[in-house]
């Protein structure tokens, strides 16, 4: 039996897979940013921004997390929706920025139910966003950010 051009592409991938890997295994670094909430159509739209990569350059998943019910949205909550945006790529380089930069809009469903404050009228709606990044050092995530809106819209 041969097994040559098996053992070739073993090494092979072997190889490349070292060559992609990690200068540290540093916590990765990364931003939200709401741009702009239209209370008529329920559109917000949000900017993240990896600001360090933590030492490896490939981003295996890079998105955002969405919960009316947690306060703290991740991969590992029940109530929270993971909606990811960039997979397995190598950070790319933006115009005014060195790091990963990307966009979403989603538009806030009507939930009777949702988190709120205001006493007993419960009068706002409450949803909780963060974007997240992979890499090879793990799942990291932003600051949570957010969104109020009236009960009535």
């Amino acid at each position: 039996m041969k097994r040559t051009p098996f053992f070739a592409f073993i090494m092979l991938a072997t190889l490349v897979g070292m060559l992609t890997g990690c200068e540290r295994y540093d916590i990765a670094s990364i931003t939200i940013h709401q741009d702009a909430f239209n209370d008529t159509t329920r559109l917000v739209n949000y900017t993240a921004q990896v600001t360090d990569d933590g030492g490896c350059a490939r981003c295996i998943e890079a998105g955002y997390c969405f919960s009316y019910i947690d306060a703290e949205p991740s991969h590992t909550c029940f109530y929270s929706t993971v909606v990811p945006m960039v997979r397995d790529s190598m950070m790319t380089f933006t115009d005014s920025t060195k790091y990963l930069t990307f966009q979403w809009q989603r538009q806030l469903p009507f939930i009777e139910t949702a988190g709120g404050e205001g006493g007993e009228e419960n009068d706002t709606l409450l949803y909780f966003f963060r974007s997240y990044i992979t890499t090879n050092a793990g799942t990291f995530y932003s600051a949570v950010d957010t969104v109020k809106v009236p009960r009535s819209y």
